[in-house]
Parts: structure tokens; C-alpha cells; sequence
């Protein structure tokens, strides 16, 4: 099964998470489950390393989802 890095940011937290699932949808539905109300991006497990986790999620959280 696919593995990928779910960002996500609600009242209480900002982060990612790393989930298997069969696609990115289904990978932000299991995320959803623990933030709900949150917003959610699900990217390929490898675009996201330990080396760019803080950009990419800064970035993403300037853009906007």
C-alpha cells in the first residue's frame, strides 16, 4: 500500500503524519479522523523528507490550501 505524508493544521496543532493508504484522499480521510474541521494536503511519503518537512509545511501553510 502507498505510504504518505499527510500536513495538516487545525486549532490545536500543525503538522505531519505519515499514513498508508490507497490514495491521497483516503490517506487524508484517516488524518481527518484525529483533526477534524482541520485543513489537510497529502503528498507522496518521499516529497516529503526529514531534510524539507519544515519548508514544505511552512510553504504549504502560506499558500493556503
Amino acid at each position: 500500500m502507498p505510504k504518505f505524508a499527510v500536513m495538516f493544521r487545525d486549532d490545536l496543532a500543525v503538522g505531519v503524519t505519515r499514513v498508508e493508504a490507497a490514495s491521497p484522499a483516503a490517506a487524508e480521510a484517516l488524518v481527518l479522523e484525529q483533526h477534524e474541521g482541520g485543513s489537510l494536503k497529502a503528498l507522496g511519503d518521499q516529497q516529503v523528507t526529514v531534510e524539507n518537512r519544515h519548508r514544505v509545511l511552512a510553504k504549504w501553510m502560506r499558500e493556503g490550501d
